[in-house]
């Protein structure tokens, strides 16, 4: 079985290939705004050192959020369109599940910084495969946390993508992908600014 997974929802793109549990992958650290252009290169690159090509893939995976709104649009949009061209099925993975894939505790949770002393949350019992919780809190909120809180300060680790991916696979958990945004962009957000402002004049 050879799994197709990618995560640019951050700063750092991650690609990783799955062929017969060997598991080959590419990492980026240039930003999420060069993903577009960088994407379909790395995925060449995975393919090519793991001599397939891309009708070999049997399943594609992305994750679809929290995260970069960019790069959630710029992964989500890749690997569908992928998937469409090869008729394969595609995988979404929240990009705090695969934070949350080597754990297993009665209870923790996983943040992702959002910016404006705010994270991204996912609480958990006993392993990535049971969410209880998805939303936004504050910092102080998460520091108050009475459990174990993993906060992502590095890029997805290849296994951990592969290791859902398969979960996923393996309970027949398929869907079209589409992006995962858990509160309204900054334009979004001035642009309703605005329009307040309006109305109250």
């Amino acid at each position: 079985m050879n799994i197709l997974a990618v995560d640019a929802t951050a700063e750092n793109l991650v690609v990783a290939l799955s062929k017969n549990n060997e598991i080959f992958s590419r990492t980026t650290y240039d930003g999420a705004k060069k993903h577009n252009s960088q994407i379909l290169i790395l995925v060449e690159e995975v393919l090519n050192e793991a001599a397939l090509s891309i009708g070999d893939v049997d399943y594609f995976a992305a994750v679809v959020g929290p995260g970069s709104f960019t790069g959630i649009r710029i992964g989500v949009s890749s690997v569908n369109a992928l998937a469409f061209a090869c008729g394969r099925e595609t995988v979404a993975i929240n990009s705090l599940e695969e934070l949350a894939y080597p754990y297993h505790e009665k209870e923790f949770v996983t943040a992702i910084d959002c910016r404006h002393d705010c994270y991204y949350y996912a609480r958990f019992k006993d392993c990535f495969e049971n969410m209880t919780e998805l939303g936004e809190m504050t910092s102080r909120e998460l520091n108050d946390q009475n459990c174990l809180v993993i906060k992502k300060t590095f890029s997805s680790s290849p296994d951990n993508l592969i290791g859902v991916a398969k979960t996923k696979i393996a309970k027949g958990e398929f869907n079209a992908l589409a992006s995962l945004y858990l509160k309204k962009s900054q334009a979004e957000r001035e642009m309703e600014a605005k329009n307040m402002d309006k109305t109250v004049e």
